[in-house]
């Protein structure tokens, strides 16, 4: 193992992380809304309605971002919220139909994100979300604490996986931490990380026994540190101190356990950091072999009392005495050792892929330790090594690879599909095409992805790239394909001229049978034509016996009715206290039933949500000009409450 790269590896700088406050308002004509706090009061308001017009008030500004829907809404957070243009234009009535999404900077400076629910009789219903700071440190001259995480998970606090562990690498992020220069990786070799280091030290208090964290970099913004091993668990407090002004204490969870993964991209989900006996990263042309020995990386499995957590090189001491399993593909993997690296706070598995996983190229990898879960992370498996391919997108990781690597860091991308989708209370067919400039790096980590047999849970507040967007930039650009039209058995249908999203609803569920999508061509798009065959008939059959799921035991989804070729996707998804968890899990259509394994469930917390059942046929390929991947498939979706405990 190459020291240079594991340090760096090590210490991954992470994305600031926020929480957020959530409501719902029905605003009738001459009504205002808060929201920062939700109130009604016309005082301090930032929105105000007159039944014709939504209108910014104070120093608040709006951005009216379209009619996207609640997938798009609840995929926006904190950072690509920020990264609108506001402005004082107000939103017409005319635009504020269900589906609507804008977003508010507030008068306190924070940001919102709000979708239209329902519009009737000159009033309006939302939903909103109001991104705030997650740790609210009393009021101080010195440094700000915002925020603590694993250094490589990033799960969030009030999850049921959050937790810094003694003798883990963990992120400070907030203000005035150390001085403004830029963060420089520390060595660790003899005579090993400082305790105070450009003016910044750290103490942890807890069940009345302070402890000294070395650290590995400072800056303005963020710290990164080892937590001392013999921190006891429980709640304390954490300070930071620069330059002889402490920060106000604020609240840090110490568990004994809280295991977390390297990410190849540094978001806490997707592909994972792993290696084989030999060092070599695992990636798309080079995957793992079943009964092949690899090793995953990360942080987060508990004290090792033998070492200092400070000085390089640490013993490696096989903590067996802490309970630990690793999941593969959903199948348990023997691991042969299970403790710290070399490094301080990194920890090292070395498992034996099982031979009986469904190979893939985003096979889930995911830790517990004790009771807690890792996030979950994704690895190549193939039953020869070499290159992976992937039976749900009919890609190769070569192509996969390629659409990562594109230049300018902007896949353009097309998905044509025909849908039909039964909800509780109505039941519908729709059309749509989007044609989007997709952040290359998607293809690569796999976000919100996994190869049939696996699961992926992403929380909130991860997969956000940091850069301009409608949500964390995975859409750069919408892009033009001029018209496009819809004809079939079920009527013929105008998807409207774009860009980006193309989509209308036939008036009820459509007939089986085939239907062409033919646009026109665009400036971004060339001219196209795709025949979709729309026979799916997917019948959920245990439906009520999901109404309530024991996260603790699994869940088993089965269905009729399955296309041979095409796959079905369980969608979990929970609120939480900085927004919704959302677990991912895919099978092939044809196998009848899919478990979402407790390894996945016990990351959601318990409360109220919802599942939704996916069948989607085996993709076409469309290649108009000016698209590096297109792809045409029929999608029927059914969605149902439940409730997680």
């Amino acid at each position: 193992m190459k020291k240079a790269l594991w340090l760096t590896v090590a210490l991954a700088i992470s994305a600031a992380a926020w929480g957020d406050q959530s409501g719902t308002a029905t605003l009738k004509p001459h009504a205002c809304l808060n929201l920062d706090t939700g109130a009604a009061a016309c005082t301090g308001a930032d929105l105000v309605w007159d039944g014709a017009t939504l209108t910014a008030q104070g120093g608040a500004a709006l951005y009216n971002l379209g009619k996207y829907g609640s997938r798009v809404f609840r995929a926006i957070h904190a950072r690509s919220a920020a990264s609108a243009h506001y402005g004082s234009e107000p939103i017409p009535a005319s635009a504020l139909v269900a589906g609507e999404i804008f977003g508010v900077r507030t008068n306190l400076g924070h940001y919102a994100k709000v979708i239209v629910t329902g519009a009737a009789a000159g009033s309006i219903a939302v939903e909103y979300t109001t991104f705030l700071p997650a740790i609210r440190a009393a009021a101080s001259s010195g440094p700000v604490i915002t925020q603590l995480q694993n250094n490589y998970s990033y799960i969030l606090p009030g999850l049921p996986n959050y937790g810094i562990a003694p003798g883990s690498i963990f992120v400070i992020i907030g203000t005035g931490l150390s001085s403004s220069a830029p963060p420089v990786l520390q060595s660790s070799a003899p005579p090993g990380l400082l305790t105070t280091l450009n003016q910044t030290s750290v103490a942890v208090t807890v069940n009345g026994v302070t402890t000294t964290p070395a650290l590995y970099y400072t800056s303005a913004n963020q710290l990164a540190a080892v937590l001392p091993s013999n921190t006891p668990a429980g709640t304390g407090t954490i300070t930071v101190t620069y330059n002889g002004q402490p920060s106000a204490a604020a609240p840090i969870r110490v568990v004994a356990n809280a295991p977390g993964l390297d990410t190849l991209y540094g978001t806490g989900n997707g592909a994972g950091v792993a290696t084989d006996t030999s060092g070599n990263v695992l990636g798309l042309t080079h995957s793992a072999m079943p009964n092949q020995i690899i090793t995953l990386w990360g942080s987060g499995i508990g004290a090792d009392p033998n070492n200092d957590d400070r000085i390089f090189p640490q013993k490696q001491n096989n903590l067996t005495s802490i309970p630990t399993q690793v999941f593969i593909g959903g199948v348990s993997a023997a691991i042969g050792y299970s403790g710290r690296s070399q490094y301080p706070g990194l920890d090292q598995y070395n498992v034996t892929i099982p031979a009986n996983v469904t190979p893939g190229c985003f096979v889930s990898a995911v830790v517990q330790a004790g009771t807690v879960m890792s996030n979950t992370v994704m690895i190549p498996v193939s039953a020869t090594g070499g290159v992976c391919t992937d039976p749900g997108t009919g890609l190769t990781g070569t192509q996969i690879q390629s659409l990562a690597n594109i230049p300018g860091n902007s896949a353009n991308s097309l998905v044509v599909a025909m849908g039909q989708t039964h909800l509780p209370d109505r039941n519908y067919s729709s059309a749509l095409a989007l044609g989007g400039g997709l952040l290359s790096s998607i293809y690569g980590m796999g976000y919100e992805y996994a190869s049939q047999g696996s699961c992926t849970v992403v929380p909130p507040g991860q997969g956000q790239f940091g850069q301009p967007g409608p949500f964390g930039n995975v859409i750069q650009a919408a892009l033009d394909a001029g018209t496009i039209q819809v004809t079939g058995p079920g009527g013929n249908l105008n998807l409207g001229s774009g860009p980006g999203i193309y989509y209308s609803q036939f008036s009820a569920l459509a007939p089986a049978g085939t239907y062409t999508f033919t646009a026109s061509g665009g400036h971004d798009i060339g001219k196209f034509s795709v025949a979709l065959n729309s026979q799916l008939s997917l019948n959920v059959t245990n439906q009520s016996a999901l109404a309530t799921v024991t996260r603790s035991q699994g869940a088993t989804v089965t269905w009729s009715g399955g296309i041979s070729g095409g796959t079905v996707m369980v969608e979990g998804d929970v609120g939480g206290p900085f927004g919704t968890v959302r677990s991912f899990c895919f099978a092939p259509g044809s196998a009848g039933q899919l478990t979402i394994p407790s390894s996945v469930l016990l990351a959601l917390a318990p409360g109220g949500g919802e599942i939704i059942v996916m069948s989607t046929t085996a993709p076409q390929t469309v290649s108009p000009t000016g698209v590096s991947l297109g792809l045409a498939l029929g999608v029927e979706t059914t969605k149902f409450d439940t409730v997680f405990k």
